[in-house]
This record gives structure tokens, C-alpha cells and sequence, in this order.
């Protein structure tokens, strides 16, 4: 069972994991998590990468495009526009890991365990942090176990007074933190739409 952590407890779990370990963040979506990764691990001076794998339709779109090494006759692949090449490790942030296609997510299982992807290496340093959508509502590929062991799997949930702050920070609408601020118990709950009662 994954542990669940609001805003505050995963900054400090960010801090205490190692590089070297994956990180994989379960939650409802609108609720944060992409802002706030990014926002974290440019407060501490890293470049965030980020990747929308549910819009990827190729693994060209994630390892590059091959091409014909006319040196040595063999196929080569381009590095994909994303890739660091001046040897900065980065934040490489998986989006909506579990709408990737599958060919999407055969690409992402060396990614994940060996920090390789067409042969080039991730530079040393650098992070791997995936987000998935959890819930029957959504329309999600199931996602290979193997591929979910190479991650540590925590559930995100902030609390409603974290997420006020942190909505007013992104410049989110005033009727949305004004709804929430009113009912806190609509934040990332499995709630009725239409017959729930505002009280």
C-alpha cells in the first residue's frame, strides 16, 4: 500500500531520496502535481524536462529518429530534442504515465532501470519523476508491474489549506479557490457530481 503525502511531506521526501531512485506520484489530476515537482526542483537549481507521454504517438517521440551512420554503415539515433547534451543532470518528469501507449511505455522500462535510452545515458545526477492519474473515471493503459516496480509509488493528496496557497500562487481562478475554500471536502475526493449536496 503507497503512502500518501501532502505537499509538505513530499518536498521533504524529495529531499531525502536519492537521485538514483524513481519516484512515482498517484493522485487526481488538476490537483498540483506537475507545478509543483517543477517548481520544487527549480528552487533548487536543476532543469525540469517535462513529458506529455499520453500525447506521444511513436517512441520516435521520446528516443529520436534513426538515421543512417554512413561512417560505419550502421542506424544511428538522432538524440531527441529533450535530451541533455552538455551534461547537466535534469529532471526528467513523466506526465500522465498511464496514457502512454504501450510502445510509449516498452521505451520507458530501460529509461527507468538503467537510465539509457537508444544507448545514450541520462547524465549522472539526474532524476526520474513520473505522475499517473488514479481513478475509474479516467481512460488509462495498465501499466506492465515491472515497469511499476522500478518506481517508489507514493499517493499525493494535499490538504485543502496547502493547495489555497498553492492555487493563489499558480493565479488559478478565484471561483475555483473560492469554491474549495468553501468546501475543502471537493479536493481530490471520489464525490458524486451531480447528486452531492452543497452544504
Amino acid at each position: 500500500m503507497a503512502i500518501t503525502l501532502n505537499i509538505k511531506e513530499l518536498e521533504k521526501l524529495l529531499e531525502a531520496t536519492p537521485a538514483s531512485h524513481n519516484v512515482m506520484l498517484k493522485g487526481k489530476h488538476g490537483i498540483g502535481k506537475s507545478e509543483i515537482l517543477t517548481r520544487f526542483f527549480i528552487r533548487q537549481g536543476m532543469k525540469v524536462i517535462s513529458l506529455f507521454l499520453g500525447q506521444m504517438s511513436d517512441p520516435g517521440d521520446l528516443i529520436g529518429l534513426p538515421r543512417l551512420n554512413p561512417e560505419t554503415g550502421t542506424t544511428d539515433f538522432m538524440p531527441p530534442y529533450w535530451f541533455p547534451v552538455n551534461g547537466e543532470p535534469i529532471v526528467l518528469f513523466l506526465d500522465e504515465l498511464n496514457r502512454a501507449r504501450p510502445e510509449v511505455l516498452q521505451t520507458i522500462m530501460d529509461l527507468a532501470l538503467n537510465r539509457k535510452l537508444a544507448g545514450r545515458t541520462l547524465p549522472e545526477g539526474s532524476r526520474i519523476i513520473s505522475a499517473v492519474n488514479d481513478g475509474e473515471e479516467y481512460q488509462l493503459t495498465e501499466l506492465d508491474p515491472a515497469l511499476v516496480s522500478r518506481f517508489n509509488i507514493y499517493n499525493f493528496r494535499p490538504e485543502p489549506s496547502e493547495w489555497l496557497v498553492w492555487a493563489r500562487q499558480a493565479g488559478l481562478d478565484d471561483r475555483v479557490i473560492n469554491f474549495i475554500s468553501g468546501h475543502p471536502a471537493y479536493l481530490d475526493e471520489e464525490l458524486p457530481y451531480l447528486d452531492a449536496g452543497l452544504e
